[in-house]
């Protein structure tokens, strides 16, 4: 299996030179990918709005065969290819959003499952992906992740802002321009 690895690694570190052309919307449009500004803009409309979903395996060049059977390989080695695909995945504008104290070696089962995922490749920006779908009693990270938690807090929180203020959920307690200006 090391030798297989060893090779898997190199493909995978290969696959980093693939550069993905532009969308032709870029082009059409005249924005500027250094305008950070533009470049959000820009990166959201190609994905949301003209992007075609892909397999992460064809957007990468890494077929999803390829991947070993997270059953197959030591601890250390699932975290070896975890840490080689999130590389390859960043390349590619793909972010994983897992907890930051998260072992890397448990991550490989979600980047193997990803693998037969499809998304919109982009040509520049982040493309945010989850595995968490914010119901606390399904949560796929036990012990490691606080989200649902935080958010449970967050709300309550806000309930007892909107209850002191006399304000209700439908941000009207946002200040307005006027409350924003100098009283003279």
């Amino acid at each position: 299996m090391e030798r297989y690895l060893e090779q898997l690694i190199g493909d995978i570190r290969n696959a980093t030179w693939k550069v993905t052309p532009p969308h032709p919307i870029w082009q059409e449009s005249g924005a500027d990918p250094d305008n950070e500004t533009e470049l959000e803009d820009m990166s959201y409309v190609e994905q949301y709005v003209y992007g075609d979903e892909l397999p992460i395996s064809k957007i990468t060049g890494i077929d999803e065969e390829l991947l070993p059977p997270a059953d197959q390989l030591s601890d250390p080695q699932q975290a070896l290819l975890a840490t080689e695909l999130e590389n390859l995945l960043n390349v590619f504008h793909f972010f994983t959003d897992f907890p930051l104290d998260y072992p890397a070696n448990l991550r490989y089962s979600f980047l193997k499952k990803l693998w037969g995922e499809s998304h919109v490749p982009l040509s520049f920006g982040e493309n945010h992906i989850e595995f968490c779908d914010y119901e606390e009693d399904k949560c796929p990270f036990p012990g490691y992740c606080k989200s649902c938690a935080e958010f449970k807090q967050q709300m309550k929180a806000d309930e007892e802002f909107e209850k002191r203020n006399g304000k209700s959920g439908d941000m009207d307690w946002f200040p307005t321009v006027e409350d924003l200006l100098p009283k003279f």
